[in-house]
């Protein structure tokens, strides 16, 4: 059997992304999310998850905005401004053994409980740009992951790699194969301990490249098992990341809406579900 999750990263981000998040659920192929701890929209995001039952994970986010720890308790993760220190900066930290693990088991907790009292119980953790799946992150995420009982972590492992059906950029299959990397180790390091993870993942490059011709490809030729697709769609934004008002997120909005597409599931018989269903 072909069982597809469609999870949509970074509820909570602004009020736009969150509005085209649902309506991918509500009017979609989306059957899962994961929401920002941390982000503009993240406390009305959680709540509407809740109400709307979508099931929802936790996007672990390390390497953007304001903690929710105290500064005093966590300050190597951040920068002087009391900000996370921010993406690339982050991982250069982690790799030198600039942050010390129990800052970081500190802030994940923060972010963990938060999620517990704002929505319930995860489905499942990733993070914000993969941060979950450096070694020295996953160390310090499992005990927490144990403790609160969270059984499935997202492992971005996508294989095989081009050719497959459409185009991509050598910067984006070279991006792809460090991702893809590390988390290899990572899948050896939570599997150790039982987290689990789906059988198989795509999204990595479909970032950018979002169309209703892509996304029939990774449909057509996807395999047996469960695969978690990675999407991140929003309504239009007039303020946010240069993320946030890229045109994707409008074109993967359309892309997961498209009656032609939840068609072309029926047809070939794929399932949709959530990590909650596993």
């Amino acid at each position: 059997m072909r069982t597809l999750i469609i999870n949509a990263d970074d509820l909570g981000a602004n009020t736009q992304r969150t509005h085209g998040i649902f309506q991918c659920f509500e009017f979609g192929i989306v059957t899962n999310a994961t929401l920002l701890p941390n982000a503009t929209d993240s406390d009305r995001a959680g709540k509407q998850a809740r109400e709307k039952r979508l099931p929802t994970g936790l996007h672990l986010n390390l390497t953007e905005e304001y903690p929710l720890g105290k500064r005093e308790s966590i300050e190597s993760l951040l920068e002087g401004n009391g900000m996370f220190l921010q993406g690339n900066r982050m991982k250069t930290a982690l790799d030198a053994g600039e942050v010390k693990k129990e800052h970081l088991e500190r802030e994940i907790r923060a972010q963990i409980d938060w999620f517990f009292d704002t929505v319930g119980t995860p489905t499942h953790v990733d993070s914000h740009h993969h941060i979950h799946t450096h070694p020295f992150v996953a160390a310090a995420l499992i005990p927490v992951l144990e403790r609160y009982a969270v059984r499935f972590v997202r492992i971005p492992l996508e294989e095989p790699l081009p050719p497959f059906g459409y185009i991509i950029t050598n910067e984006q299959l070279e991006k792809t194969k460090r991702i893809n990397a590390q988390a290899t180790i990572a899948k050896e390091m939570y599997g150790a301990y039982g987290i689990a993870t789906s059988d198989h993942f795509r999204g990595l490059t479909l970032a950018g490249n979002a169309s209703l011709k892509n996304i029939r490809h990774i449909i057509g030729r996807l395999p047996e098992g469960v695969t978690e697709l990675m999407v991140h769609p929003g309504s239009a934004c007039t303020y946010g990341t240069p993320f946030d008002l890229d045109p994707q997120r409008q074109t993967e909005l359309r892309m997961l809406t498209d009656a032609t597409i939840a068609e072309e599931l029926k047809e070939r018989e794929i399932r949709l579900a959530s990590y909650g269903d596993l």
